[in-house]
């Protein structure tokens, strides 16, 4: 999509110019190494289109856009940690190419020039509460990815916890975004609700489908094999819904397997034949398609412009992503 190229066009020349001290090398080294991956920048391109959705010129977005980007990095940088990830956009992750403790200090240090980026927007912007805005949604993620680690030996996850935890771990940063380039338009406050509204429906649809991708996709396309997160016990949409539909004898087999992960091919494909007996991937899409709706319905509440018109796009472009 040509558009959504040329915003990040405008993000990867900006984070270009970011000013990292040479030294010292183990602390900086890495995190000009993470921000040079092949990030899609979704972060900071709806920060911009936030900006101009509420009637001001994109580039007083900027410093609100690097901050959502350097932090959504310091994110990835501790989720590969916990995860003991080896790779991350196709390259050795942080803590594999370096170590564990140069990782997480390197993490922290984006964490804080993210904050130093905020300090650099318009001076009549009321700081106190863009910075409000932001802690709230970092800890709202990490409430999250909490929530996400907790349910790994968890067998009772309902569907509404699931919400909560994607809510924190997937849609608040992109609700942050969002906001944030609405403050640095000096929005109103229902022009901001409208934001926030529309971020977190974005990022809710945006993880369920990406729940359902992980069985429905083209597993070249997608870039993992079919199933990755049944073979990993991972507590998606589709798992919770059947975990609750499945019989007693259903769900002995089904919790045995999760607690003795990774699950083998032939265990995986028992999985799917669960999910389809439940319609569980039904369910999913429908949800997914309920929220891109809410999403459209808080979008529509603002004024014609092109940047509506190209968060319109962007919305089509993610409902038939497939990858």
């Amino acid at each position: 999509m040509d558009f959504i190229k040329h915003y990040a066009a405008l993000v990867e020349s900006e984070l270009e110019l970011l000013d990292f001290p040479l030294k010292p090398t183990t602390l900086y080294e890495p995190q000009r190494y993470i921000l040079s991956g092949s990030g899609k920048r979704i972060r900071p391109i709806l920060a911009l289109m936030g900006c101009g959705l509420c009637g001001k010129e994109i580039r007083k977005a900027i410093p609100a856009a690097l901050a959502v980007e350097l932090v959504h990095n310091f994110t990835l940088i501790h989720d590969d940690i916990m995860d003991q990830a080896d790779v991350r956009r196709g390259n050795p992750t942080v803590h594999r190419r370096w170590d564990g403790s140069t990782a997480i200090l390197s993490g922290d240090g984006l964490f804080v020039q993210a904050l130093l980026q905020l300090q650099r927007l318009d001076p009549e912007i009321d700081y106190k509460r863009a910075n409000k805005i932001f802690l709230d949604g970092i800890n709202r993620v990490c409430e999250g990815q909490a929530l996400d680690m907790e349910f790994e030996n968890r067998m009772d996850v309902t569907t509404g916890e699931y919400l909560e935890m994607i809510g924190g771990k997937t849609a608040a940063l992109l609700s942050v975004s969002l906001q944030l380039g609405g403050m640095a338009a000096k929005a109103s406050d229902e022009q901001l609700e409208y934001l926030k509204q529309f971020g977190e429906s974005l990022g809710l649809a945006f993880q369920i489908q990406d729940d359902l991708m992980d069985v429905t996709a083209d597993p070249e396309k997608f870039g993992k094999k079919q199933g990755g997160d049944i073979s990993e016990g991972k507590k998606t949409f589709l798992m919770v819904q059947t975990l609750g539909f499945c019989d007693p004898d259903e769900r002995e087999w089904l919790t045995g397997c999760l607690k003795n992960r990774p699950l083998q091919s032939e265990a995986v494909q028992n999985v799917l034949a669960l999910y389809e007996k439940y319609d569980v991937i039904e369910s999913a899409e429908s949800l997914s398609h309920d929220y891109y709706e809410k999403a459209i319905h808080s979008l529509n509440l603002f004024g014609d412009s092109n940047y509506k018109q190209d968060l319109q796009q962007l919305i089509n472009y993610l409902k038939r992503r497939d990858s």
